[in-house]
């Protein structure tokens, strides 16, 4: 039996069609054991089956099957197993199995699978499976799973999932799933999802989704990260992140993060985080802070609101617009003992925010509050000045030990103020008014009593 098998494998090297050998002068001069059925002689140089150690072929249609490589010069059209490698020199279509890799100089298309890469010159289309990665040259379609990387020189249209990262160095069409980066050099039409970081080198029609952060040039669609999104020119679309939005410009666009929103040069949406800055605003701010270098044409709503534009709508506790005159308030009363304010004065309405120290008095422990207080103002004189406000005490009593003062409180105090200005930078006032103190946890009164106050009012 041995015998026979060593006969039949010598027998099968004088198997191949000596035409064929002819005809392929460019053949390379390779070991060759196999058993080829060919065609007849017009086609001889067509193999059907292959079978054995190596093979080199100019065509192949059919099946082959190679314990260590497998060469098409020509076109392979069927199925190839190999133990090591597939390689065809111009276009490979249907199926290649390979234990470490598949290769296609021109055109690569089917089912490929190999136990580390398939890589096509040109056009890698079909479905692709590698524990490594794949390459296509120019053109990558249909659907990619690589275990570390899936790679394209030009256009991607497909599903690509990279254990690493997907690299496109045009467009990606489709949905790139990676578990550490996406990267598009021309753009994005379609879905990126990275568990780092995507980048689209151009225009974004799509969305973009990342652990960490987003990177578009125009990004007109969704960005979604655990910390920072950013369009390095126009933003139409949405962005939201965990710490950080960015854009050099916003037109119908809508910012949301937990830290801060900064469209840089104009925003014509909305901004919705702790603190949003836009160059120009013409639609909305819902921040603790908003500020705008230039005009608003819409509304800001906030604890502080700041524009360059003094006929701004301003919804908040402290509103500064270039008209906006700021002023420092210190005075002293038979509630608060000492008390420290900043007025935020416009036109004839004002804001105050503040603190005091001893409410409960000189003779009881330590206590402090903590005010804001909204009003108007209108001059009698060019010295003289009255105005009324109502404004909001914290009260603090630092867990008091007496049982009957309560760790908590709150007062409602309004007033009238009269104020004389004996310069532009100095002046003095006195106020006069009642407090409402109540507890927080029950409904129940702590004390009510009329205030008087007199200090001084700098800048």
């Amino acid at each position: 039996m041995n015998r026979f098998l060593t006969l039949l494998l010598l027998g099968c090297v004088g198997f191949i069609s000596p035409t064929s050998a002819q005809q392929t002068n460019k053949l390379s001069k390779i070991p060759n054991i196999s058993l080829n059925a060919t065609g007849t002689r017009e086609h001889s140089s067509i193999s059907y089956l292959n079978i054995g150690l190596m093979t080199n072929v100019p065509f192949q249609r059919g099946i082959g099957i190679n314990v260590f490589s497998s060469v098409v010069q020509q076109k392979m059209t069927g199925l190839q197993l190999s133990g090591l490698g597939n390689i065809v020199v111009y276009e490979a279509n249907g199926i290649q199995i390979a234990g470490v890799v598949n290769a296609s100089r021109d055109n690569s298309n089917g089912l490929h699978i190999a136990g580390l890469m398939n890589v096509a010159g040109n056009k890698l289309r079909g479905l692709h499976i590698s524990t490594f990665g794949n390459v296509g040259g120019r053109y990558l379609s249909g659907v990619s799973i690589g275990g570390l990387i899936n790679m394209t020189g030009g256009t991607a249209r497909a599903l690509e999932i990279g254990g690493l990262a997907n690299f496109v160095g045009e467009r990606q069409y489709g949905m790139a799933i990676a578990g550490l980066m996406n990267v598009s050099g021309d753009g994005l039409s379609g879905m990126q999802t990275a568990g780092l970081l995507n980048i689209s080198g151009n225009e974004t029609k799509g969305v973009q989704i990342a652990g960490v952060g987003n990177i578009s040039v125009n990004s007109h669609g969704m960005q979604i990260a655990g910390l920072s999104n950013v369009a390095t020119d126009m933003l139409k679309g949405v962005q939201i992140a965990g710490v950080t939005n960015i854009a050099v410009q916003g037109q119908n666009a809508f910012q949301i993060s937990s830290i801060a929103n900064i469209a840089q040069q104009g925003m014509k949406g909305v901004q919705l985080g702790v603190a949003n800055y836009a160059g120009n605003l013409t639609g909305a701010q819902v921040g603790i802070l908003n500020l705008c270098g230039g005009d608003v044409k819409g509304v800001q709503i906030g604890v502080i609101n700041h524009s360059k534009d003094s006929t701004a709508l301003k919804i908040g506790l402290v509103n500064v617009n270039p008209s906006t005159r700021i002023q420092v308030l210190t005075y002293g009363g038979n509630l608060s003992k000492f008390n420290l304010a900043v007025r935020f004065r416009n036109h004839s309405l004002y804001t105050m925010l503040g603190f005091g120290t001893h409410f409960l008095g000189l003779n009881e422990k330590f206590s402090g509050t903590l005010f804001y207080r909204a009003g108007t103002i209108y001059d009698l004189t060019q010295k003289l000045s009255i105005s009324g406000d109502i404004g909001f005490y914290h009260i603090e009593s630092f867990e008091n030990e007496n049982t009957e003062i309560p760790e908590r409180m709150y007062s409602l105090q309004p007033r009238l103020n009269i104020e004389y200005a004996i310069s532009k930078k100095f002046g003095l006032f006195l106020s006069g008014g009642y407090s409402w103190t109540r507890h927080y946890d029950k409904n129940k009164s702590f004390g009510n009593k009329a205030l008087l106050e007199f200090g001084v009012v700098l800048l």
